[in-house]
Formats: structure tokens, C-alpha cells, sequence
């Protein structure tokens, strides 16, 4: 439990997984990693998470977003423009600043359990 604090904090940061100090994106709103980090010249374009990142995000949003909806209907019952404005932009924010720290993550636990191939990569 431990370490998966510890890696939700490092994924959080946004750092390389293999050095733990050089930016692995460009901005906070960007999803594609820089092609190498700035600090151990670790090649990071091929080491991509595919999918996995956005289907992790819909199974956070969606089990967290809608119970929250369904009891602030039932609560107050508001109208449903207010309904969309609010849980439209806050699925937007959510997914914006989340894509990033959960695709860091994933690459954090690709090179945990995979670092023969990361290997390879920076001898490339």
C-alpha cells in the first residue's frame, strides 16, 4: 500500500521513470511524452501505454462523476442545464489534469516490470 502512495505522488510530479528528475511532458496539458529526457537522454516516444490510460480515466470518472450526479439530483434537484454546466466542465478539468499523472504511472509500472526494454532503448 506503501509503495502505491508513493507512486501515485512520483506520477503526480510528472517526472521520468527511469531518472525521477526530467519532465516527461511538455506542458500540463499536454498527453504525448518528450521524445527524450532532458536529464538521462532516455528515449521515451516508443514506450507508449496505448489505451490502457483513457480506460483507467473512464473507470475513475465514470464511477466518481455520476454517483456524485445522481445525489445532487436527488439532493436539490436542479435543472438540467446546471446538471450539464457543472458536470461537463468539471469530466473536462478532470480529464485534462488526470490524463497526464495516470499515463506517468503507467510508464512508472512499464519500467518497473519491464526495464529490460527500457534498457535497450537508451543503449539505442
Amino acid at each position: 500500500m506503501k509503495l502505491l502512495v508513493q507512486d501515485l505522488i512520483f506520477a503526480c510530479k510528472r517526472k521520468c521513470p527511469v531518472c525521477r528528475e526530467g519532465q516527461l511532458f511538455s506542458s500540463w496539458f499536454s498527453f504525448e511524452p518528450h521524445e527524450y529526457c532532458a536529464s538521462c537522454r532516455t528515449y521515451l516516444k516508443d514506450q507508449d501505454v496505448g489505451d490502457g490510460a483513457v480506460v483507467l480515466l473512464i473507470f475513475i470518472l465514470g464511477f466518481t462523476l455520476i454517483p456524485a450526479a445522481l445525489v445532487w439530483e436527488f439532493h436539490s434537484s436542479p435543472p438540467i442545464w446546471l446538471q450539464a454546466l457543472v458536470w461537463g466542465t468539471v469530466g473536462m478539468v478532470c480529464t485534462f489534469v488526470l490524463t497526464p499523472v495516470i499515463k506517468t504511472y503507467i510508464m512508472l509500472l512499464q519500467y518497473r516490470h519491464r526495464e529490460s526494454e527500457w534498457q535497450q532503448k537508451m543503449r539505442d
